[in-house]
């Protein structure tokens, strides 16, 4: 992290300014500057120079909550972080659609300040180990993206033929609370899932995270999904972005493997990620449910990059007339097409990965075509971020 970033603090109550001091223990050489208005004019140009803004809103007031949403939208980037009191699931939603980076709600706890702003501190500044974050997200239900997302981990992390490309670390991090079940798909028992580093949240670190993830012998680790039905909501925002760049900071590949209905804690993770998969099938409600997410990823300004991808075609005309269809009805090329193959449903009911049960099946043979896509997209997806921000300094 850089020397010398500028934090500003606005309309901060004492148990936010006392949080700040905490969380500031952990994030060395870091300047803050406070304001008692959180309004745009007030701060004028100096929420432009500073690297993050920390404000803080109840929701009980419409002239707070108006202040903040033309604070989070006059600014250019998402380095906006929104203490928010009296906050309800909807009232967080909607301050990440006006354009805060990280929603934190009351009572305030110094790790997850420290997380957010952690977070955005080092945007564009990544350690060079840090790995990249490969989210996938359901157009439907049904739609296999736990096989996908399992043997597309395993793909990646196998060695090149060339010496010059070792293996590499990946991780899956099922974070389907209540359906999850990679562990079965790869025919595990781990002792420790999900639910474990809820419990541990006050003291959750990549130590942690290790110890609660299995590793399988293809080589990938997994985070578990709970053995038990686990509301939504016990995972936070703040906390589920946490989880994740953890990971990403331990793997060289990290597949989010999220539930088909979206949260609180969606937006944070895809805002995260390096590169998005949207899955969905090949029929009316898969076309539907797509359009939404492609409308909801736009209207939400999440600019990662992502890659279409049709999945479960069945036959040779199918997979030839389909993909044009649904491209057209949402307004987007498909990307890659996956087969309707019954190797997948026998690898899974044998909780094997499908390269290692079937290696010549045709669904095999277009994952890994999938997966050579990955790392290309990824590339220049950083390379142009290099460039954006060449171009503004």
């Amino acid at each position: 992290m850089k020397h010398g970033r500028k934090i500003l603090l606005a309309g901060a109550g004492d148990e936010l300014r006392d949080t700040l001091d905490r969380a500031l223990g952990l994030l060395p050489d870091v300047q803050v500057e406070e304001f008692a208005s959180a309004e745009p004019q007030v701060l004028n140009g100096k929420a432009v120079a500073c690297d993050a803004l920390v404000v803080e809103v109840d929701l009980h007031s419409a002239a707070s909550t108006d202040a903040f949403i033309r604070l989070a939208g006059s600014s250019s980037e998402r380095k906006v972080i929104a203490a928010a009191r009296n906050a309800a699931p909807e009232d967080v939603r909607r301050l990440f659609r006006a354009g805060a980076a990280d929603v934190l709600t009351a009572p305030f706890t110094s790790a997850a300040l420290e997380a957010a702003l952690g977070e955005i501190l080092m945007t564009g500044e990544r350690r060079s180990t840090g790995g990249r974050i490969i989210t996938i997200v359901r157009g439907c239900g049904g739609v296999g993206a736990t096989t996908v997302a399992l043997n597309l981990a395993a793909l990646m992390g196998r060695p090149g033929r060339k010496a010059a490309h070792p293996r590499k670390s990946t991780a899956v991090l099922d974070l389907d609370l209540q359906f999850g079940d990679a562990d079965l798909a790869l025919n595990l028992e781990p002792r420790s899932t999900l639910v474990d580093v809820l419990r541990a949240e006050q003291r959750f670190d990549g130590r942690l995270l290790q110890s609660s993830m299995i590793e399988h012998s293809s080589g990938l680790r997994l985070l578990a999904a709970p053995p038990k039905l686990v509301p939504l909501d016990a995972l936070t925002p703040t906390f589920a972005a946490q989880i994740v760049t953890q990971s990403a900071q331990l793997h060289d590949y990290t597949f989010v493997d999220l539930p088909c209905v979206w949260t609180d804690w969606t937006l944070p993770i895809l805002r995260r990620s390096s590169l998005l998969i949207l899955l969905t099938a090949p029929s009316v409600q898969g076309a539907i449910g797509a359009k939404r997410v492609l409308q909801s990823l736009e209207e939400a300004e999440v600019t990662t990059p992502c890659l279409f991808v049709l999945n479960k075609l069945a036959g040779v005309v199918e997979a030839f007339e389909k993909p044009s269809r649904i491209g057209k009805s949402v307004n987007r090329t498909v990307d890659a097409v996956l087969s309707l193959d019954a190797t997948a449903t026998r690898a899974f009911d044998r909780g094997a990965l499908l390269a290692e049960a079937f290696p010549n099946a045709r669904l095999t043979r277009e994952l890994r075509a999938l997966a050579a896509k990955i790392e290309p997209m990824l590339a220049k997806a950083e390379q142009r971020q290099i460039e954006l921000t060449g171009a503004a300094a």
